[in-house]
């Protein structure tokens, strides 16, 4: 007869410190009739043979668990679960014990014995508030912790089919922002926390497994976890590197067990998030931008004459080209028979593709036993860029792998390392994506050909002085003109983990890191022609050069630390000391050379004519000792000190060092004895409160050599362009002023949180409030006269105060639906932060009797400024009528000085025209002296900080379909348009923009339209000084904040009776959509909210919408 057994762990005890544990093996036997055996609650057992089959399920409180791992201890052999729950293993020995686990629940081992059949219950580890949290230089229990600390896991991120970490991160924690300056191929993003640290920046420390690490240059698919260490308590362990947060990676582990094989891949289309319907009928475009063009200058911009306006009409409703109607035409001006141009052309369909494709590849294998076991992936992705002349190209390959040997039972050494490189390819402008976008916004009117009828290529007209497109046009069809930029980068770390006893742990481990930049640019000579048959040099792109770059970056990295645990009854204590040696040396080398005899070979050995090769190098290293000590009072009060002792090679002797130390506490208020009344409702509450001062080393843009010296004088070296004696010289410059007491930039932070649990964990809450102080922040000294002919060097003299608060709200649970159990979650997140300038003066200059620090420039930084203010006019709508403008008695002279410089009747304000409000009374719109005592007509009206970051998850599955999204957003972030805004500004800018939106027409001020978005239309009033729109003012500010469902993911795991047979584990296929829908107060549907964060002009390589398809399948 078969026997089974039925162990039970209970749900949500939680004992002091420990949990209880059911062991089979040590419970007593009770006889209940015949063969059954009971065990405290459980039900029934029977004995087999040896060598047997066994079948079990595993299941939590709800039911089944899929994908659940169940190994013989020691071995290989394992299984996973199948949709139900179930897993079947053969010829099991008795003696054999089983390993079972779950990604969020509490692992058990069971003894085989003489049983074959069982039913095994796992608890969740957030419900049993166990979870293990990743810190600085160890892990803690996410109850114990008294820092401000954020965590994502895989389990969380693994939906997201996206190729860079940053991606998968936006919008998941509150008040961690990513943003990104670009969205070309392969581009990633980047981090800060908790706001503006610096008046000089301020990005966080970026671990990945413990080694300082670019994160955009890791595989998604390798990540296990990243946490972010956000107060002085998290991350004084890092001292001079963590004033600003740090964010922690940690990569996934081998697994013990049956080598399991998985491949994750997806294909990906995308295309713009923004309208990309603009206008190109030839003489709407002419007519618009011409009278633009004629009222501000008094002639029009293409120079068209009254024949060429009729030949556009007579083809303005061709949405094709009509035979009878060629939109060019060879005719013969000022003598010369030349090409015409009256087409509709839409150049960015001609220029830009409507679709990108992508792929991913990721293939992983896992395997070993206790004693060995290693992990090896392989990444590839490939994307498509949206030029549709060449395309521009982006590949990566990623390898990964780890392995772990325990040499002796004491002992246990690792190997962690990884390769990644990536080629990004182009043709056009030197750097290829932001470039030629940017550069073919202008002088492409839909009027204009891009090809000749005989193949050649267009540039100008001959009847204005203006380049089709500037000439990029040409050159990306020519192709000559391209390049492309490489990265290779390569990590490996060595370590080892030493059991001293039961309480001590030694870790060591070393690093060696280089990164390689490997880029290349080739401009050739192109070609055009406007008079059939005759070839001319562009003369934007005339030069034959081959430039070649380099760059060599090796770093290493050694960390030693002592780990020390021990319980004492009621009492933990915990100890960790060590040190951290790093250094890093960057090496570049530039040459190029002209006149190369070859077009489609690039080598500097081929060129013919000028020569020049460039270098520079520099060197940090930085050394650190470290302290933290916990110790918690029966898991109710909890205390912890952090140390850092810091010394930097940036700093002069004397200045090197300091030290960094933080403490924090928490009160478990749910733990007291009083409190047990609320347990049944309220697991967890606990109130943390931290302290700690931190350093800023960095100083700047760390490509350049004076921040890793700023100590020293540095002398510019260039090469002249004038020749003596046959040769260029070189021009050796004066050293700027140094001061030589440079010291740290420091953070002080004080941090309260409160955290929160109710119903069994199926509720959370998370919420902290901060106040950071940067002290001695770097700024401008003492003002020089103008004579001494360099600026002011910067000093220790700037303090800012950043306060903000961030919270995460949560529900997970799970209900049966027809038999199944449906899970469930959502989850809020909110952060905000605001910072103010508390000095910026250094001590000699606020002890000067005449010192008023309401005599700073509203432009520059000052006491009292919100950090992010956008200061501008007033305005009071549009002049009614002509009469009204005539007759308005305030002078606005300084704020319309390019209307007083129109010819003729545009030389006056006019119905339409901006009304700016005199807010001093003063009779005249005037900027006053600028500064904070006379900011004349001008005052705060928007701040270009984001503010109220928040975000919101929801996810489901039942029966192997699972469904997730997540909504993103910014509550509010001002932007006054820039002045080459074009897809806003259109006309308004530059009257001859290639791209103005097609309704832009109908926003434009008339006697029909008095209430129109835009004034009356007059050309280059956004783009120069003095134009009525160069200025901010109140009426165009945008709120470019916005609510964006970020991703959406609908997948289906195939039942393991489906695949089984062919020996699969599991198999899950899935649908996704990035970037899906914007939600947005902004006035313009042409510009991503997210695009003037990277450009002020909002013409940054334009975000996608993207759609995937992939495959999740491990055998």
């Amino acid at each position: 007869m078969k026997k089974r057994v039925r162990i039970l762990c209970q749900k949500g005890l939680l004992l002091k410190s420990s949990f209880l544990f059911l062991s089979i093996s040590a419970m007593p036997a009770l006889a209940i009739g015949g063969n059954t055996l009971k065990i405290d609650n459980t039900d029934e057992v029977v004995v087999l043979q040896k060598g047997k089959t066994i079948r079990g399920t595993v299941e939590d409180a709800l039911g089944p668990i899929t994908g659940a791992n169940v190994v013989i201890k020691g071995s290989t052999i394992g299984v996973i679960t199948d949709i139900d729950g179930r897993f079947v293993l053969e010829n099991v020995p008795s003696n054999a014990i089983l390993q079972i686990s779950f990604m969020g629940y509490v692992p058990q081992e069971v003894k085989v014995g003489n049983l074959t059949s069982f039913e095994i219950r796992l608890i969740e580890d957030t419900q049993m508030l166990d979870e293990v949290v990743v810190v600085g230089y160890g892990t803690q229990k996410k109850v114990n912790l008294t820092g401000a600390i954020t965590q994502v896991t895989s389990k969380e991120m693994e939906n997201r089919p996206v190729p860079k970490v940053t991606q998968m991160l936006q919008g998941v924690m509150p008040n961690v922002n990513i943003t990104f300056s670009t969205a070309q191929p392969g581009a990633g993003g980047s981090v800060q926390v908790r706001g503006r640290g610096s008046v000089n920046g301020g990005e966080p420390l970026i671990l990945i497994d413990g080694v300082p690490g670019d994160i955009n240059r890791i595989n998604p698919n390798d990540v296990e976890s990243v946490s972010v260490l956000k107060d002085a308590a998290a991350s004084a362990i890092y001292g001079a590197r963590g004033a600003f947060g740090v964010v922690l990676i940690t990569t996934k582990n081998a697994k013990s067990g049956k080598m399991s094989v998985t491949y994750n891949g997806f294909f990906a289309t995308s295309k713009p998030t923004v309208s990309t319907d603009f206008i190109t009928c030839g003489y709407e475009s002419v007519m618009l931008n011409d009278e633009a063009f004629r009222r501000t200058t008094g002639n029009t911009y293409t120079r068209y004459t009254e024949e060429d306006y009729a030949e556009l009409e007579a083809r303005r409703y061709d949405k094709v080209e009509n035979p009878e109607r060629p939109w060019i035409v060879v005719k013969n001006v000022n003598g010369k028979d030349i090409y015409n141009y009256y087409g509709n052309w839409d150049w960015w369909d001609f220029l830009y593709k409507d679709n990108q494709s992508s792929q991913s590849h990721n293939i992983s294998l896992s395997g070993g036993d206790d004693k060995l076991n290693f992990l090896l992936s392989g990444n590839y992705y490939a994307q498509d860029g949206i030029m549709k002349v060449n395309t521009d190209k982006f590949t990566s390959y990623t390898f990964h792998s780890k392995i772990n040997a325990q040499l002796f039972p004491f002992l246990k050494v690792y190997n962690n390392t990884q390769y990644y490189d990536q080629t990004y390819r182009y043709t056009g402008k030197e750097g290829g994506a932001n470039a030629n976008f940017q550069n073919t916004t202008v002088h492409a009117l839909p009027c204009y050909a891009p090809i000749n009828p005989d193949g050649t290529y267009t540039y100008n007209t001959l009847k204005n002085n203006y380049s089709i497109g500037d000439g990029m046009n040409a050159m990306l069809l020519d192709g000559k003109n391209r390049g492309s930029k490489g990265v290779h980068e390569f990590r490996t770390t060595f370590g080892g983990i030493l059991d001293l006893s039961d309480y001590f742990k030694l870790n060591v481990d070393y690093t060696y890191q280089f990164y390689m930049a490997d880029d290349w640019y080739r401009s050739a000579v192109v070609q055009y022609s406007i008079q059939p048959g005759i070839l001319q040099d562009v003369p934007n792109y005339n030069v034959d050069q081959y430039k070649k770059t380099n760059w060599f970056d090796p770093m290493h990295v050694l960390n030693a630390y002592l780990n020390y645990n021990q319980i004492f009854g009621k009492h933990s204590v915990g100890a960790t000391i060590g040190v951290n040696y790093e250094t890093k040396k960057h090496n570049r080398l530039y040459a190029s050379r002209k006149n190369l005899i070859s077009e489609s070979l690039n080598d500097l050995n081929l060129g013919t004519g000028d020569m020049e090769v460039g270098g520079g190098q520099y060197q940090y290293v930085l050394f650190g000792a470290f302290v933290r000590a916990n110790y918690n009072y029966d898991e109710r009060y909890l205390v912890e000190f952090n140390g850092r002792y810091d010394g930097t090679s940036r700093y002069k002797k004397g200045y090197r060092y300091g030290f960094f130390p933080s403490a924090s506490a928490a009160w478990r208020v749910s733990e007291e004895a009083f409190f047990d009344d609320w347990k049944d409702h309220i697991n967890n509450l606990k109130v943390r409160l931290s302290y700690g001062t931190l350093g800023n080393q960095l100083m700047g843009s760390s490509s350049t050599s004076s921040n890793y010296y700023p100590y020293i004088s540095m002398m510019g070296m260039s090469l002249s362009s004038w020749l003596i004696n046959g040769q260029k010289t070189q021009n050796v410059s004066s050293p700027n002023p140094i001061i030589d007491n440079l010291t740290w930039e420091k953070a002080t932070t004080t941090n309260i949180g409160l955290d929160l649990s109710f119903f069994e964990g199926r509720l959370n809450f998370s919420g902290d409030y901060y106040i950071r102080n940067t002290t001695d922040m770097l700024i401008p000294g003492e003002t020089l006269p103008g004579v001494f002919g360099a600026t002011s060097p910067k000093q220790n003299a700037g303090d800012m105060r950043t306060k903000g608060y961030e919270f995460s709200l949560s529900w997970n649970d799970q209900f049966e639906v027809a038999g199944k159990p449906f899970k469930y979650g959502i989850s809020f997140g909110l952060g905000d932060a605001t910072s103010e300038i508390t000095k910026f003066a250094t001590e000699s200059t606020m002890s000067n009797p005449n010192y008023d620090p309401r005599n700073a420039k509203i432009t520059d930084n000052y006491v009292g400024k919100k950090f992010g203010e956008i200061w501008g006019y007033r305005i009071d709508g549009f002049f009614k009528s002509d009469e009204e403008a005539a007759n308005w008695k305030i002078d606005p002279t300084q704020v319309n000085s390019q209307i007083k410089k129109s010819p003729g009747e545009w030389g006056h304000l006019r119905a339409g025209d901006l009304k700016f409000v005199d807010l001093n009374n003063d009779g005249k719109i005037t900027p006053g002296l600028g500064t904070l005592k006379d900011p004349g007509d001008m005052e705060v009206i928007g701040n270009s900080e984001p503010r109220y970051n928040y975000n919101f998850n929801l996810n489901a599955s039942w029966n192997g379909i699972d469904v997730s999204a997540l909504f993103q957003g910014i509550g509010r972030r001002d932007w006054y348009p820039a002045s080459n805004a074009d897809k806003f500004w259109g006309p308004f800018s530059r009257p001859y923009f290639s791209f103005v939106p097609e309704d832009f027409v109908s926003k434009l001020w008339s006697e029909d339209n008095p209430d129109s978005y835009f004034p009356v239309l007059r050309g280059y009033t956004a783009l120069n000084g003095g134009g009525c729109l160069n200025s901010p003012n109140d009426k165009y500010i945008q709120n470019i904040g916005y609510l964006r469902l970020k991703n959406l993911v609908i997948g289906y795991t195939l039942p393991k009776e489906w695949i089984q047979k062919a020996y699969i584990q599991n198999l899950r296929v899935y649908v996704s959509g990035e970037n899906l829908i914007t939600w947005t107060p902004f006035e313009t549907d042409y510009i991503d909210p997210e695009q003037p964060i990277a450009d002020s002009n909002g013409r940054s390589y334009p975000l996608s919408k993207t759609f995937s398809v992939g495959l999740d399948i491990t055998f």
